[in-house]
């Protein structure tokens, strides 16, 4: 796809194909593929005052396609109908952040930037407890704020070719998406919709007052309420480090040593720690899935579902076709592995993979 659009001639002034602006919580950009055909000895040239794309280098139109227009929340539509196999856009994206992961940096540090520029009131320095009722907490982010936009998944519609070879299963306990923020002192507790659910102290980079206040951090966690603790699911900054531009292999990697290090990430109520934050289990897909279920350890049921990252993910905002999703009842029929009767407990009214996610996309629509 990429030495495709690098062979086109002319930049297509597509706006009727467009991807339309999707006024709800996750407005993040995405990709269209029609805005990307440009000539590439106008590399170095950008496009001209009035916008017109006929007229722009290859690396700005990706570059405007990528991250200025607008997608649906509940799609990355890369201007392809929806019929557009699920694999075709994971080749896409993987070869649009190979060559342009530089842009994920700028992301990180805009996010950074924001954090910085953030200042809690005085009456919200004070810690506040975690609370389901966030509509009661005081402060909530702006709509077009990025601190609190996170990357989602797709359901796995079509298994990827290469799962053993390149992806990760990480199992999800029941509980709350959540954005954790750490600086100068404090760590922040964001809902999925920028509420600031909670503040307290954690052995995060600049978490507490005990840490150096120059350090930062953002990682995207399941709060647990019944259990009052979180599972941390990724990393986006950590302490001067932007992990944005980094693989989702690597970002693993950097969460469970550092969670090794540091034991203060599983203590309670302490002046450095309110809330343990605990990792979760990272399952290559090259293993024994059936005996890699069957040995999970009971601290993580009830299970929500269960994530699948390609390896070489970039951290991105959005859903992607490079992080997929699956119901545990989900397993034994989509990759026709053994799984035992505790996750083939299906809804009542459950027909089959494909019918259930109809009913699911229906559902969701409505609300909209």
């Amino acid at each position: 796809m990429a030495t495709e659009l690098n062979n086109k001639n002319n930049c297509k002034n597509d706006d009727e194909n467009k991807s339309d602006y999707d006024k709800n919580d996750y407005d993040e950009n995405g990709y269209n593929e029609n805005d990307c055909n440009c000539d590439e000895n106008d590399y170095n040239e950008s496009c001209d005052e009035n916008n017109d794309k006929s007229n722009c280098s290859t690396r700005e139109a990706i570059r405007r396609t990528f991250y200025k227009n607008r997608i649906k929340w509940d799609n990355i539509k890369l201007e392809l109908d929806d019929n557009t196999p699920q694999e075709k856009r994971r080749k896409l994206l993987l070869e649009y952040q190979k060559k342009y992961r530089d842009e994920a940096i700028n992301a990180t540090r805009g996010i950074l930037q924001e954090i910085q520029s953030y200042d809690l009131a005085e009456n919200e320095i004070e810690e506040i407890e975690m609370n389901e009722m966030v509509e009661e907490l005081p402060s909530q982010l702006p709509k077009e704020s990025r601190i609190n936009q996170m990357m989602l998944s797709e359901w796995m519609l079509e298994i990827p070719q290469d799962l053993t070879e390149n992806w990760i299963m990480v199992p999800c306990p029941v509980g709350h998406r959540t954005r954790l923020v750490s600086r100068m002192g404090v760590t922040m507790a964001y809902s999925r919709k920028g509420v600031l659910c909670s503040v307290f102290p954690s052995a995060l980079p600049g978490g507490n007052p005990d840490t150096a206040l120059r350090h930062s951090a953002i990682v995207d966690c399941i709060w647990i309420k019944s259990r009052k603790l979180f599972y941390i699911l990724d990393v986006l900054y950590w302490s001067q480090l932007p992990f944005m531009s980094c693989e989702a292999e690597f970002r693993f990697f950097w969460i469970h040593n550092k969670f090794q290090e540091i034991p203060e990430f599983k203590e309670r109520n302490t002046d450095t720690n309110r809330y343990p934050i605990l990792s979760l289990p990272n399952i290559y897909c090259n293993l024994d899935l059936s005996l890699a279920l069957t040995n999970l350890d009971n601290e993580l049921y009830p299970l929500d579902g269960f994530l699948f990252y390609h390896r070489k993910a970039l951290y991105s905002f959005g859903n992607t076709p490079l992080v997929t999703w699956l119901k545990p009842f989900m397993l034994s029929e989509a990759l026709g592995i053994s799984v035992s009767p505790s996750f083939n407990k299906k809804p009542d009214d459950y027909i089959n993979f494909e019918d259930h996610i109809q009913k699911i996309n229906k559902k969701n629509n409505k609300k909209k």
